[in-house]
């Protein structure tokens, strides 16, 4: 017993030190390197991840990692198209490498992937009927309107800002993605819809819809501490993915400084006004309570 015991832990030892338990952090990275191909989660939400009517992937996160990769050897962006409410969990199962679609960077979101530096910072606005007939500002004025009905996306933090203002879950719409949510309001089945600014008003655009009009809300979302909540996105990593988020984090700082990133973003709404102070980190975000 006591000569199988010596050899068995041994071996185990050599087993762990040769294994992948110390390589699977950059084995993913390393992975993508060999292949020359990485895949992207995103939802089809613009501006942020989408595929465009030539069916190319595109949008400001989409093109960021782009970027990073190609500075690396890496050409192709393979898009996996995710529901918005499913990009975590298809992340967690290995559908794809990353989700590059600008997704807010909150606590709750942290307790099951890790993110990297935020690339903007971002602010809400709603998007109404021509004339905001509701007069509707912000979440204390949806609440205060017995029957309006505000759209958001499944999964969004939105759902809950709406919650602690006082807005009614019967008057919380939730969609699948910003089309359908857009669509709602054109068919009067919610009285306005709740976005980032960039969001709403490239969307605006893109539709043309004289009847629906850029709402600016005279106050933001408040958080559970009952301060204006300034939310910030990044791209999302699996926990074990350390040294592919840590070469992302590496490069984006370089090109924020630079001014690269914001000139990457520019096309999809993106400004010097988005772009997020540079001691902002995701673990700071991660760590506080909103």
């Amino acid at each position: 017993m006591g000569n199988k015991l010596h050899y068995v832990v041994p071996v185990i030892a050599a087993l762990i030190a040769g294994s992948g338990v110390c390589a699977a952090h950059s084995g993913t990275l390393e992975d993508i390197k060999a292949s020359g191909k990485v895949r992207i989660g995103i939802p089809n939400i613009n501006p942020y991840g989408y595929i465009d009517g030539d069916g190319h992937v595109t949008g400001q996160a989409p093109e960021l990692t782009r970027a990073f990769f190609a500075d690396m050897g890496v050409k192709e962006v393979d898009p996996v198209v995710t529901e918005w409410g499913a990009l975590i969990g298809g992340l967690m199962a290995g559908r794809f490498d990353i989700i590059a679609t600008g997704m807010l960077i909150q606590p709750e979101r942290c307790r099951q992937i890790s993110f990297g530096n935020p690339e903007y910072k971002i602010v809400s606005a709603f998007a109404v009927r021509k004339g905001n007939p509701l007069a509707l500002t912000s979440y204390q004025t949806v609440a205060k309107h017995d029957a309006a009905k505000i759209g958001m996306l499944t999964g969004a933090g939105d759902i809950r800002y709406a919650e602690l203002a006082g807005v009614p879950a019967a008057r919380r719409i939730l969609f699948p993605d910003f089309t359908a949510a857009l669509a709602g309001l054109q068919a009067g089945r919610v009285d306005a819809v709740v976005a980032s600014t960039v969001t709403i008003r490239n969307a605006l655009t893109r539709l043309a819809d004289p009847e629906l009009e850029y709402a600016e809300l005279t106050e933001q979302p408040l958080g559970e501490n009952g301060k204006p909540v300034v939310s910030y996105g990044g791209m999302g990593f699996r926990k074990e993915d350390v040294a592919l988020r840590e070469a992302w984090n590496s490069w984006l700082t370089t090109q924020l400084q630079s001014g690269k990133a914001t000139q990457i973003m520019a096309p999809f709404g993106f400004g010097p006004e988005t772009q997020p102070s540079a001691d902002i980190t995701a673990d700071q975000i991660c760590s506080e309570t909103k």
